[in-house]
């Protein structure tokens, strides 16, 4: 039923956004050629949506509520990322709202853009703790092409060393002088594709283990952890569109490229991608499907329990 309901949801939501931030966008003209365009104005080539802003404001922020009653309700701290990253990025949108309200303020301007640019790094760490934890309980390490307990520190190292680029890329934005600028969103552009790069290295690492499976043959999605493997694979693909779209976006250029100069690719391409990545995780918690496939289980996979709290099976 709830699936159900999501599935409707979908086209809806779609809807709403893209005609709020399309209809904001073309309501609101520019001042006339006399007057100063305002430092959003400049950054973003249009008046971004207050109306849109405030919809996934509300969604996120629904979102990370839904997904913080789940984590608590299993006591699954491994996931605390997730519904983390989805309250910064609610809190992102606020701020848009904020900027739209108050357009010349750069400590708003920037935080919003950090906020939203960076948050998403936190779903992407999910998904390596959530790939760790699936070998580890669900199948034999031999699977796997890296040793699943240091799947994440490797990818969440190489995300850390990104957000940092595209952090330290950020707050070159915020200099008046145009040089220092165009430095800071080169820098951002390498911060985004490397974790482009990284991420897209992490689907083939979750391929590799799943085509290793069918190999040995295992049916992957006969087995009671499949919804795992469907929701990495689900997630990852949307994750990975929001990937490409901003170092697109950023390589084009901001306030001057086609896809930057219009708010609707932006929810399109990376609001909504992101947000039904973490809904299906609100659906689906990844813990009720953590359960051992084998009946026989090998030497790994007792050495495993060490690795589950008391509670060998969760619940949703």
């Amino acid at each position: 039923m709830v699936h159900l309901q999501l599935t409707r949801l979908v086209p809806f939501v779609c809807f709403i956004s893209a005609a709020a931030a399309q209809a904001t966008s073309t309501a609101i003209s520019f001042p006339s050629a006399t007057a100063s365009p305002t430092l959003v104005q400049e950054g973003f080539g249009y008046n971004p949506s207050e109306a849109a802003a405030g919809i996934f404001a509300g969604l996120y922020g629904i979102a990370a509520f839904v997904i913080f009653i789940r984590l608590f309700s299993n006591r699954a701290w491994w996931g605390l990322c997730l519904p983390i990253g989805a309250t910064v990025m609610s809190a992102g949108f606020v701020l848009r709202i904020a900027m739209i309200i108050y357009p010349n303020s750069f400590s708003i301007y920037i935080c919003s853009l950090l906020f939203i640019l960076l948050s998403p790094a936190a779903f992407l760490a999910f998904n390596y703790i959530l790939y760790g934890r699936f070998v580890v309980i669900c199948i034999e390490r031999r699977h796997s092409l890296i040793r699943p307990e240091r799947t994440a520190r490797y990818f969440v190292a190489s995300d850390i060393t990104t957000l940092l680029v595209q952090g330290a890329g950020g707050s070159m934005l915020t200099s008046t002088n145009s040089t220092t600028f165009k430095i800071g969103t080169y820098v951002i552009i390498a911060g985004l594709a490397l974790q482009t790069l990284s991420f897209g290295l992490f689907i083939l690492l979750v391929l590799h283990a799943y085509r290793s499976l069918k190999r040995h043959g295992v049916k992957p999605y006969d087995a009671p952890w499949s919804k795992i493997l469907r929701l990495l694979f689900f997630t990852s693909a949307l994750f990975l569109i929001r990937c490409i779209y901003r170092t697109i976006e950023f390589a084009v250029g901001l306030g001057n490229g086609y896809l930057a100069d219009h708010e609707a690719f932006f929810y399109v391409f990376d609001s909504l991608p992101l947000f039904f990545g973490i809904s299906a995780y609100a659906v689906y918690w990844p813990s009720r499907y953590l359960e051992p496939y084998f009946d026989a289980p090998s030497d790994e996979m007792r050495s495993a329990g060490a690795m589950i709290p008391s509670g060998a099976r969760y619940e949703a």
